[in-house]
């Protein structure tokens, strides 16, 4: 069966923040013929398994550690059942659902098409879109923008895939009694602290002496000596060889660290190594842009790829800030100097914060 023709001013391939922002801004106000296309949830890795199911878990952890020193400020409260994993993980699952909903009304009310399919350049102006019934939809589109983020590495260690992922933190059902942790930035040390505040034995394998290597020294040196202050188990100059299946739903790491080599066994290994741009299925080649030795796509000031008529911006594109309000705003000022005739506008990258919890 021949696809199916669609054409449209603005095709946006992503359903993530920045992508939605950019989409809604384009179609809601300047009345653009808008399409969007997402292959998994509406919201992208923020609302699905980044800032909010994360911040919604950093809550639960502050609560225990809160109801841990209520004694301290003359509370008289006990904990007299343990952390309720399984039932937080549920209400939590409820919470982001709703969410993604709402995400599905907003596009509705801004009177953007919205497609669930998986997007596949078929030269620079036309995109087919397999939805989910193997329906294909071809697109031609006078505008198109890629934003279609990015997912968690795994290292190239063997038995890698015995462990998980950042995304996989969010799907686990039981609670961990001991967990080994790999990595050093801001994602891998907000699941490390998490994990310890709801009651996990936790040890954390860094490569180097100090985590965090994109923030402050004095912050570096503040948060490391905190989590050994508070019990989170150190692996420092370490590196991991294997993975393996120790039985009974256990896991063995093999490592080598500032004390030499060892293996611990563990329920879960999380490994927060990295993060690359989900470009695979894309095949970016047909539309004739250009990556770079990172797969990431270059962008200047204002979004612009190399071909004339393709922008991106979010995690998939090089200007380094994989973060939620970048790619709204980004998105915004797209939208705004495309079809709202502000041709200078653009986000300014320079002096953006970053916060970790």
């Amino acid at each position: 069966m021949a696809p199916i023709q669609k054409e449209c001013d603005y095709l946006v391939i992503g359903g993530g923040s920045g992508g939605l922002a950019s989409a809604r801004r384009a179609s809601g106000i300047y009345g653009q013929k808008t399409i969007a296309v997402e292959n998994k949830r509406l919201g992208g890795t923020c609302v699905n398994v980044g800032c909010v199911p994360k911040k919604v878990t950093w809550n639960a952890a502050s609560i225990r550690e809160t109801i841990h020193e209520a004694k301290n400020y003359g509370f008289s409260v006990e904990e007299t059942k343990p952390f309720d994993w399984n039932y937080f993980k549920n209400k939590r699952d409820a919470y982001v659902k709703r969410l993604n909903g709402i995400y599905e009304k907003n596009l509705k009310n801004d009177k953007v098409e919205y497609l669930h399919g998986t997007a596949t350049f078929k030269d620079p102006h036309v995109v087919t879109v397999t939805l989910d019934d193997k329906t294909e939809i071809d697109i031609k589109a006078k505008k198109i923008l890629v934003a279609v983020g990015g997912y968690p590495n795994l290292p190239p260690v063997e038995g890698a895939e015995l462990g998980i992922t950042s995304d996989g933190f969010f799907e686990l059902e039981h609670q961990p009694k001991r967990v080994a942790v790999v990595g050093a930035g801001y994602i891998a040390i907000e699941m490390a602290g998490m994990f310890h505040a709801l009651g996990t034995e936790t040890h954390l394998f860094i490569r180097q002496d100090k985590f965090l290597r994109t923030f402050d020294p004095m912050i570096q040196d503040k948060v490391v000596a905190e989590y050994e202050r508070q019990g989170i188990i150190l692996h420092k100059n370490s590196s991991q060889s294997k993975l393996e299946d120790a039985g009974n739903g256990k896991k063995t790491l093999h490592y080598k660290d500032s004390n030499g080599e060892g293996k611990l066994e563990v329920d879960t290994v999380l490994w927060a190594i990295g993060r690359a741009p989900e470009l695979e299925k894309l095949n970016l080649e047909a539309s004739g842009v250009k990556t770079n030795d990172k797969k990431h796509i270059p962008v200047d000031d204002y979004q612009n790829t190399n071909v004339e008529h393709i922008f991106a911006l979010g995690d998939v594109c090089d200007k380094g800030f994989e973060l939620t309000p970048v790619a709204i705003a980004a998105g915004r000022k797209l939208a705004d100097r495309v079809f709202g005739g502000k041709k200078d506008a653009r986000l300014e990258y320079e002096n953006i914060p970053s916060i970790v919890f």
